[in-house]
């Protein structure tokens, strides 16, 4: 059986935290789509094409990434186009778990046939967000521990750029 998941999120940006469900996801699955949000409200540093790009960049090294593609809209109407029925979700903490239950609910009335897979953060990375890494970053602290070279990179690039105007 050829099972293809989708990792969805934003990735403003892509974390250590982010690659580790993912790298964990493709010992899971044979193929993962990893579906980039274009939500807007969450105020992104990084535009959606950095972003894609800097996934990219951050999963080049992993064989069975179908595709790494941007969307709007509903997560369970993607799933549906995409023809899978399977997300993966990082769980941290029991609120990420109680957000992820509701999510999963709502998508399950959505799209019947999905499923949503969880997946506990590893233990060196259940306290990352990409929201610590920002205001760490925004405030001169070091992000090298929580984001892979080229992310990190663009990172200071685009927050020395926004301090600067």
């Amino acid at each position: 059986m050829n099972t293809t998941a989708i990792y969805p999120g934003t990735f403003d940006p892509i974390t250590y935290g982010h690659l580790d469900i993912i790298t964990r996801a493709t010992k899971i699955f044979d193929n993962i789509i990893i579906a980039i949000s274009n939500n807007l409200k969450k105020k992104p540093i990084f535009d959606l094409k950095e972003r894609i790009e800097l996934t990219k960049i951050s999963t080049s090294h992993l064989k069975n990434i179908k595709k790494i593609l941007g969307f709007n809209g509903l997560l369970a109407n993607l799933a549906k186009k995409e023809k899978t029925k399977i997300l993966i979700r990082g769980v941290r903490t029991i609120f990420d778990f109680d957000y992820e239950i509701k999510l999963a609910a709502i998508n399950k009335q959505i799209y019947p046939d999905l499923d949503s897979i969880f997946l506990l953060s590893s233990k060196e990375f259940s306290f990352i967000s990409s929201s610590f890494v920002k205001e760490i970053a925004k405030h001169k602290g070091d992000t090298k521990l929580y984001l892979p070279k080229e992310v990190h990179i663009a990172l200071l690039k685009k927050i020395n750029n926004i301090i600067v105007q």
